[in-house]
């Protein structure tokens, strides 16, 4: 009597449906730690690539889900922050005080990871930074024989010396030692 009550009562019910939710569910996922965020740190520095610019704000947007992250805005020596930067891809760009620009390159954060970058704001396209220009890589020559003109003038020719020897040998009787 006392078994048949337990095993009806909406305790025992509930508490086996939750057993087995926590059975099938993945547990991993649950307990799981969110990413650490990461952080970009830097100055932001006038067309003349010395003199820092003040009160310019940097912000970059997330390629893949489009949120946006924004300094604070730059003190007097051009510095600025951005924490709390979720890992992933970012496009960038500057508002400051004489215009906004923005930058041609995507930027990778690394959570936990803190990375530095200075920018320099020059009108026109994006520079280098005192570095050398890269030119673009020239075409490599490929051989005449590993394209596919190539490939099929060696399997023609292949086969025409091989019909041809084949030819040559067709009239020839078979050297034996045991035929006289």
């Amino acid at each position: 009597m006392l078994r048949k009550r337990f095993y009806h009562s909406p305790l025992f019910v509930g508490i086996t449906v939750v057993s087995f939710m926590f059975l099938l569910l993945p547990v991993e996922s649950l307990a799981r730690p969110a990413a650490p965020a990461g952080a970009i740190v830097g100055f932001v520095y006038g067309s003349d690539m010395k003199t820092p610019v003040q009160n310019a704000v940097v912000k970059i947007r997330n390629v893949d889900d489009g949120k946006e992250y924004v300094s604070t805005a730059t003190d007097a020596t051009g510095a600025y922050k951005i924490e709390q930067a979720k890992e992933g891809k970012y496009i960038l760009g500057v508002s400051a005080p004489n215009g906004d620009y923005n930058f041609q390159y995507v930027l990778m954060v690394k959570g936990g990871d803190i990375g530095k970058l200075s920018l320099a704001l020059k009108t026109g396209n994006a520079t280098s930074l005192g570095q050398e220009e890269q030119k673009a890589p020239e075409k490599e020559k490929v051989s005449f024989f590993k394209t596919p003109v190539g490939v099929a003038v060696l399997m023609v020719a292949t086969t025409l010396a091989l019909y041809g020897t084949f030819k040559l040998l067709e009239g020839k009787e078979e050297a034996s030692p045991s035929k006289k």
